[in-house]
């Protein structure tokens, strides 16, 4: 039997250690390469995110999806992992060789050089990390990504222009870091699952059956991705690249809200698409009115401290994020009861809530960067993404209501008993 409290904690642990090297790393970037430069490498890491995500096809959740439910076999998984990894590999090789003929600007080739590892990493992290996810076990690739984190972070402190580690050698090891991780994670599989050296060729049906749920999935993936990143390139076509790294800034910071969210999603996906659904929705309504709570003290004090404390944090050149911060604050606290709802549907195979809602999204956040964002900057770009994502979590939770009749209230209401329910999950053997 599944202890799926456990299984929470194991992933809040671990997930949980990850995001703070991850945001520790984030603000040694940030202090090091100021607003300006940081914003260039992370719009870059915007643009190569969503290759990967085209790259991957989102392969990952099928490997989540029919490993953990057994529908297709994971040695037929892994090998057509491994080998649709290489080929999108190669594939972005060939362009950065072909480039290299053509490039007169070194940095433009540098460019290329990191996209590569970093879209290649990414997919073979991912690809990996499904298959542990399909195990239900969630420490492994968080430890190896904390790992690469910690070097990372060992390393900025010996940057020094005049000597062997400069910035830019610094950013090579920092995108290196993704490929590490995705070679390291295939290696602990081959070395701790000896069925995976058993090399198996997924059939034609098997193929048919992925794709046509992972196109679905994609379909959701890329919508999504849309949705919490198109305003990037409103703010850099229309601001200034000081802006553009306070306002990347401002959502890497909103993005670390919706990380319990995300880990106790990725408890929920595996557990509703292998049966284990019915302890799940009893748990989502406590697991939203927890997370709405928490996030409205933690917004609170950021409302009283932000103005000072974002550039005291992140350093003197990030000195407009306060107000953007503010007109995100209602965006966080909707997302924040979404996820586990996203992850429910998609583990249920019924995606499609999930696209419908995220489409209406997207088309509200593209109208409302296209009107507002030249006049207004950077903070019409968070009001407009918060309006987004609060229509977004009102359409999924208005469905579920319905479907599974249960209380609107239930999701936004604090009870006395919750404390007790809470205790029980965190002490239940």
């Amino acid at each position: 039997m599944i202890n799926i409290q456990k299984l929470f904690f194991q992933n809040i642990f671990w997930r949980g250690l990850f995001y703070v090297t991850s945001f520790l790393l984030n603000v040694l970037i940030a202090r090091h390469f100021e607003a300006a430069f940081s914003g260039v490498i992370y719009y870059l890491i915007n643009s190569c995110s969503l290759l990967t995500l085209i790259g991957s096809l989102s392969i990952e959740s099928a490997i989540i999806f029919f490993g953990g439910s057994n529908q297709i076999g994971k040695n037929k998984l892994f090998y057509f992992s491994i080998a649709w990894t290489s080929l999108i590999g190669l594939l972005f090789l060939l362009i950065t060789l072909f480039g290299a003929s053509s490039f007169s600007n070194s940095l433009l080739l540098l460019n290329y050089k990191l996209a590569l590892l970093f879209i290649t990493g990414n997919i073979l992290s991912a690809f990996m990390s499904g298959f542990f996810s399909a195990e239900k076990n969630f420490s492994i690739p968080s430890l190896i990504g904390m790992i690469s984190n910690l070097l990372l972070i060992g390393m900025i402190f010996f940057i020094n222009k005049d000597g062997w580690l400069t910035n830019q050698r610094y950013l090579f090891f920092y995108f290196c870091g993704f490929l590490f991780q995705g070679v390291l994670l295939l290696f602990i599989l081959l070395q701790n699952k000896k069925s995976y050296r058993q090399v198996e060729f997924i059939s034609s049906v098997d193929l048919k059956k992925l794709f046509t749920y992972v196109m679905i999935v994609f379909i959701s993936n890329i919508i999504s991705f849309f949705v919490f990143r198109v305003d990037y390139w409103f703010v850099h076509h229309y601001c200034s690249i000081a802006e553009v790294g306070n306002y990347i800034q401002v959502s890497k910071l909103v993005q670390l809200f919706f990380v319990l969210p995300a880990v106790l999603a990725a408890v929920v996906f595996p557990l509703t698409s292998s049966g284990h659904d019915k302890k799940i929705n009893d748990l989502l309504p406590l697991l939203s009115r927890i997370l709405l709570l928490a996030y409205a003290v933690i917004c609170m004090a950021l409302i009283i401290f932000g103005n000072w404390l974002f550039p005291f944090v992140f350093g003197n050149s990030f000195n407009h994020m306060y107000q953007s911060y503010l007109f995100y604050i209602p965006g966080i606290l909707g997302m924040s009861a979404l996820y586990t709802l996203t992850s429910y549907y998609a583990g249920k195979n019924k995606v499609i809530v999930n696209i419908k809602g995220c489409f209406y999204s997207l088309l509200i956040i593209l109208l409302g960067d296209f009107l507002l964002i030249p006049k207004y900057g950077i903070t019409a770009a968070a009001g407009v993404s918060s309006c987004g994502y609060l229509f977004y979590f009102g359409y999924v939770l208005n469905i579920f209501v319905k479907e599974y009749k249960v209380s609107l209230k239930d999701f936004f209401y604090f009870k006395k008993t919750d404390i007790y329910k809470i205790k029980n999950i965190l002490l239940k053997k």
